[in-house]
């Protein structure tokens, strides 16, 4: 009857330490992630205007939105990622001044992220900056995303992600400036 439990645990063990194995290589695999994102056009221009400071949006005034990801590691402290947002806002009302409904936004957004510890590390900080096209109410939009964010390593294989970025438009009368803020979870395919 001791076979049993011994063999359970060497298993248990075993496997454990299959997944808790770091790449080969140092870097991070392809990650494939879902992320819950907000966005505050309001707290933009508190930052951009701190003289006519109209405050921040609380979490419930905020636009949400859903993305989708994709992560490489290029290096040790180099990842590439590129995310999918659809974010509900009335851009219609940015673009000409209406206000009538909440719209999808739809981003493609491509960024480089360097943190200064390795992808082993549990938690590490990163920087993070692209560039963004988007659709919104008709129109093409363009965006700089610049930011920071937590990245903590569950496994080596499943990684959780808080960002915080800001958005400096490239078409003012299509996008405002935003801050946009997004948790995570992305996992090794």
């Amino acid at each position: 009857m001791k076979l049993k439990p011994t063999l359970i645990i060497v298993l248990s063990v075993f496997s454990i330490s299959v997944f808790s194995q770091k790449p080969a290589d140092g870097k991070k695999g392809q990650l494939i992630g879902l992320h819950f994102n907000l966005s505050d056009f309001k707290g933009s221009a508190t930052i951009s205007n701190p003289a006519k400071s109209s405050g921040y949006n609380s979490i419930k005034d905020m636009s949400k939105g859903i993305s989708f990801s994709y992560w490489k590691g290029l290096a040790s402290t180099v990842d590439f990622s590129a995310k999918l947002n659809a974010n509900f806002h009335n851009y219609n009302l940015i673009a000409n001044g209406l206000s009538d409904k909440t719209e999808i936004g739809l981003e493609l957004e491509p960024s480089i992220n360097i943190r200064p510890m390795g992808d082993g590390a549990r938690l590490a900080p990163f920087l993070t900056a692209g560039i963004g096209i988007g659709y919104y109410s008709g129109d093409f939009g363009a965006y700089l995303p610049a930011g920071g964010g937590i990245q903590l390593n569950c496994n080596n294989t499943t990684y959780l992600f808080v960002q915080a970025q800001y958005k400096f438009t490239l078409t003012k009368k299509v996008l405002g400036d935003n801050l946009f803020y997004s948790i995570g979870i992305a996992e090794n395919f």
